[in-house]
C-alpha cells in the first residue's frame, strides 16, 4: 500500500487491522485444534474466521483508505467495526449452537455491517470510479454469502 492510504489512517483502521490479524490467527488455531481432536463445525469456524473476520475485515476496513474519497466519519467508522465483529461472533455462536435463528441475527447485523462499508466508499468519481466499483462489487458479493449463508443455516439438519 503507498503513503496516502496509511496518511488517512485513523484509529479505526488500525482496530480493523489488529482485529483482522487476530482472527486470522485464531482461525488457524481453530485448525490446528481442530485437527487434534475434531469437533462439529471446527473446520467451517477456522475458514470462517480467517476468510470472513480477517481478510474480509481488512479488505472493507483498511482498503477502503485507497479510495478516491472514503468517508471516514468516526461514528460510521465505529459502527462498521461493532457490526461486523459482534455480527461474526453472533453467526459463528449460532452455527456452533445449531441455531438458525442466532445465525439470521448475526446475519442481520452482517447485512448493516456491509451497508455502512458501501456508505463509507464514498462518491464513484468518473475518473477514478474502478476502486470504488470493484470495493462495492466485494460488499455485494459478501452480502449475497450472508444471505445464502443464512438461508442454509434455516434448511441444515440442525436449523
Amino acid at each position: 500500500m503507498n503513503g496516502t492510504i496509511w496518511q488517512r489512517a485513523d484509529r479505526y483502521s488500525w482496530a480493523f487491522a489488529a482485529t483482522s490479524g487476530a482472527l486470522i490467527v485464531a482461525g488457524g488455531l481453530v485448525a490446528a485444534i481442530n485437527s487434534a481432536a475434531p469437533f462439529a463445525h471446527g473446520s467451517w469456524v477456522a475458514a470462517y474466521l480467517v476468510l470472513v473476520g480477517g481478510v474480509a475485515q481488512m479488505f472493507l476496513g483498511v482498503w477502503c483508505l485507497g479510495l478516491p474519497a472514503p468517508r471516514l466519519a468516526a461514528r460510521l467508522r465505529g459502527a462498521e467495526l461493532g457490526l461486523w465483529n459482534v455480527g461474526n461472533a453472533v453467526v459463528v455462536g449460532g452455527v456452533l449452537a445449531d441455531s438458525a435463528g442466532v445465525v439470521v441475527v448475526g446475519s442481520a447485523m452482517l447485512l448493516g455491517a456491509l451497508a455502512g462499508f458501501a456508505l463509507g466508499g464514498g462518491p464513484i468519481r468518473r475518473d477514478q470510479s474502478g476502486r470504488v466499483i470493484i470495493y462495492r462489487i466485494v460488499i455485494l458479493g459478501l452480502a449475497a454469502s450472508v444471505f445464502v449463508g443464512a438461508v442454509l443455516a434455516h434448511s441444515s439438519p440442525g436449523g
